[in-house]
Formats: C-alpha cells, structure tokens, sequence
C-alpha cells in the first residue's frame, strides 16, 4: 500500500448528524454518529486514518443570526478536543450542503449582498470559539459560484498559522484564489449513478480525468493539493474498493510526476441512510473500499 499521501475521512453533516430541523433541507437522518461518536472517532484512528474533515454544522451552531448556540458550541468542543487527544488531525468545514433557514430566506448564497454580510460573521465567530482546537481549515467542500468577496473575507478571517483550503469545483476557475489560500483543495467528480455497472473502461476514463484535475490545480497555484472530497459514489462495497484502488493509482501517478499531494479525504467516512458505501459500514465494520485506501 502507498503512502504517499494521508488518508483522511470527512465526517459530513449529512452522513453523521443528519441536516437540522432549522436548515433549508432538513430534517434528515443520520447514523447515530450523535451518539457514537467517541467510540466512531477512535474506530477511525485504529483502523489507519490520519485526518479528520469535520464539518461545523452552520445551521446547529447559529440557529439565528446571532451569537453560537451553546450547547452546540459545547458538543463541538468536545469532538475536537477528543480527536486532537488520539492524534487525528481536523480539517473543519464550515459550509457542507446545508445553511440555516434564516439565511436562506434572506436570499443564501443566490442573493450577494446577503452572502457578503452574513458569512464572514459566521466565519469569525466560530475561528474565535474553535481555532484552536482544528488542525487547519476547509471552509466549503466546493466553493460556490460567486464567491470570490466573500471568499476574500474568509481568507482575511482565517489566515494565521494553520492551512486555510480553497476547494473549487472541477470547473472553476483556480487562478482566483492565487495568493488567497495556502493549500488547493480538489473535488473529483464521478458521474455513475450509485447503483450503475463501472466497467474497467469507464473507470479508467473517469481516473484519466482525476489525475489531470490534480495536475492542472498544481499548475496553477503554488502551494500543496488536498482532495478535498471524494465519494466513490456507489452502494455496492466492492465496486467502491474498485474505484477507490483506481483513485490510489491516479494520485501517485500525479505524485510521482512530482505533484504535492498531502492529503485525502474520502467520504462517506461512516455509511449512513442513503449514502453511498463507507469506509466503515452502519455498524462500524471495515468496508472493502476501507481495506484498498487505508493503510
């Protein structure tokens, strides 16, 4: 097995908590992660991972457009404190799907003036409660369009000692964030629906296309790549150990072209109700995938 690169999980809202009542697509259900989560947090670090993408539920943590919910806050803290505690490092997510319904009936992210007021608050009031507790930062999974102002504003939040990843989309344009960030984060895309055949053709096709992702955002941006998420995208475990082994391939073929790639994070994490397969099943049980990506 390679190790060139760290393999990381995402702990994503959808696959963990489920979204909140409160939030624009809520509720949903989770897989018991609310409860489980300190024996989940060390199932994870036995079985070889290194990095933890976590995502800070915006919807939970500031049900209004105010100050932190407490109790939230407090559950976080935790979370954090235990997984610095058994060595995961956290790479927190602020923005993963979900966004609270007071913000999304002042326009979300489709109404600009609304995006550049409120985000940034959000932004520094959590940096200010949680910034010592994480690793480094991802802020969104997959920057959205439009967000160059605000992504400013976050990079003025957030800058200081620990990586700040600018994720983009496979079709965004990385020259933007130049200087903005200190680390690339690339999404890779797999276009099969869960439950479709992947033949060894299409695979490749879709691997071709990863690997040139990774060296096109090494291109241009002068600093390390993170794969900021991956989902295999499939019900069935051993076609997701399949596309996963194809995904180990294309990256050291990137790494061994003398791109920096330091880490990846892989999700689901846990499976949960209607996600794709984990690294760990329902019931904590190692996946076939799990047993190709980790070490």
């Amino acid at each position: 097995m390679s190790m060139t690169f760290l393999r990381g999980a995402a702990l994503t809202t959808a696959s963990t908590l489920g979204f909140a009542d409160n939030s624009d697509i809520g509720p949903t259900a989770g897989n018991g992660f609310f409860r489980r989560w300190p024996d989940d947090l060390a199932v994870l670090q036995e079985v070889g991972v290194t990095d933890l993408r976590i995502t800070l539920d915006w919807a939970r943590l500031q049900p209004r457009p105010a100050e932190l919910d407490e109790d939230w806050a407090e559950r976080y803290e935790q979370m954090l404190i235990a997984a610095d505690a058994i060595g995961l490092r956290v790479w927190a997510t602020l923005h993963d799907g979900s966004i609270p319904r007071w913000f999304d009936n002042d326009g979300g992210f489709g109404d600009d003036e609304t995006f550049t007021r409120w985000w940034p608050r959000w932004v520094q009031r959590v940096a200010d409660r949680f910034g010592d507790d994480i690793a480094a930062w991802i802020p969104f999974a997959e920057i959205p369009s439009g967000a160059a102002q605000p992504w400013r504003d976050t990079w003025t939040v957030l800058q200081s000692d620990r990586p700040v990843v600018a994720s983009v989309a496979p079709d965004a344009s990385i020259e933007q964030y130049v200087g903005l960030a200190t680390h690339l984060g690339v999404v890779l895309p797999t276009d099969w629906e869960h439950d479709a055949r992947v033949g060894d053709r299409e695979l490749e096709s879709a691997a071709h296309r990863w690997g040139q992702l990774v060296r096109d955002g090494a291109d241009a941006i002068d600093g390390p790549i993170v794969i900021a998420g991956f989902c295999p995208n499939h019900d069935d475990d051993d076609t997701a150990a399949r596309i996963l082994g194809q995904l180990i391939e294309s990256l050291d073929d990137a790494i061994g072209d003398g791109v920096g790639v330091e880490v990846c994070f892989v999700e689901p994490a846990i499976a949960a109700v209607e996600t794709a397969s984990g690294l760990l099943d329902s019931d904590r049980k190692l996946t076939p995938a799990a047993e190709r990506f980790l070490p």
